[in-house]
């Protein structure tokens, strides 16, 4: 379905860091469906994935060396003042380069927003746990704040934080967003993140099979029409299956490593 806007404070794209964006690409395209064109200098070798022609989520080089890995976005109105949000809470502002950076009077020089040439500012945080998020102000060249298409397989769908204090979490997006949490459900307690009243991405206690030296950090769904079928393609084009497709209720999830080690989940829904 297309879509031309996106409430503000809501998950609204994905973009993938990998140590070989043409790879990545390659990868993702077999994947969901998904067409590149060329990367221009301009763009530092970021490429935008295209699914029916219209933007779907993006895919560039490392800015933080080591760790290859999708970030959520949220739109936003304006950058600068969920700056000011951010570090007010204790979270950090990032630069391109993944370079911690104080946004206090001692800021170094390019610390604040990015500038995509006219489509848009953003900025990519951590919050106290270490994990990464983003969020995005269009520009003249771009009013949706996010992708052009949702809710049909090769969409971003879902944003969830795997998070060791919940109640630690809820404080901090509570004070940058407006958010609200839902009680625990289910056996995993897992816990939905609202905006009034409208559930808008997930909070996920640490699971129990997770290991423990893997950080907290954001989870990105995709939608897909046939979990299982996704997973055999995923392996065959060199993904790593760390969860086979499991009922969940409303579909089946399973999750996976992409060769570059980027991990993100793919979600068939029922009906």
């Amino acid at each position: 379905m297309d879509i031309d806007n996106h409430e503000h404070g809501t998950p609204s794209r994905a973009d993938l860091q990998s140590p070989d964006p043409d790879a990545a690409a390659r990868f993702y395209a077999t994947l969901f469906g998904w067409e590149f064109g060329d990367a221009s200098p301009e763009a530092n070798g970021y490429r935008t994935a295209l699914l029916r022609g219209r933007p779907a989520a993006g895919v560039g080089p490392i800015r933080e060396p080591g760790h290859p890995g999708w970030t959520a976005y949220a739109a936003v109105a304006d950058v600068d003042e969920f700056a000011s949000k951010v570090t007010a809470a204790g979270g950090t502002i990032l630069s391109r380069s993944g370079d911690p950076l104080s946004a206090g009077p001692e800021a170094a020089p390019g610390a604040g927003p990015e500038d995509a040439a006219g489509a848009g500012r953003e900025i990519v945080f951590a919050d106290p746990s270490g994990a990464r998020f983003a969020v995005w102000e269009a520009g003249d060249h771009d009013d949706r704040g996010g992708a052009a298409t949702v809710d049909e397989p090769g969409t971003f769908s879902w944003a969830e934080l795997i998070s060791d204090d919940v109640d630690s979490s809820a404080a901090f997006y509570g004070s940058v967003f407006g958010w609200t949490v839902t009680g625990p459900e289910g056996p995993m307690n897992r816990r939905e993140w609202q905006l009034d009243g409208r559930s808008i991405s997930g909070l996920l206690p640490r699971p129990p099979a997770m290991a423990k030296d893997v950080p907290p950090y954001w989870d990105v769904y995709f939608t897909v029409a046939d979990a299982a079928a996704t997973a055999e393609t995923a392996v065959n084009a060199g993904g790593t299956q760390l969860m086979p497709p499991t009922d969940i209720g409303v579909g089946h999830i399973a999750v996976f490593l992409d060769p570059a080690g980027a991990v993100f989940t793919v979600m068939a829904p029922k009906g």
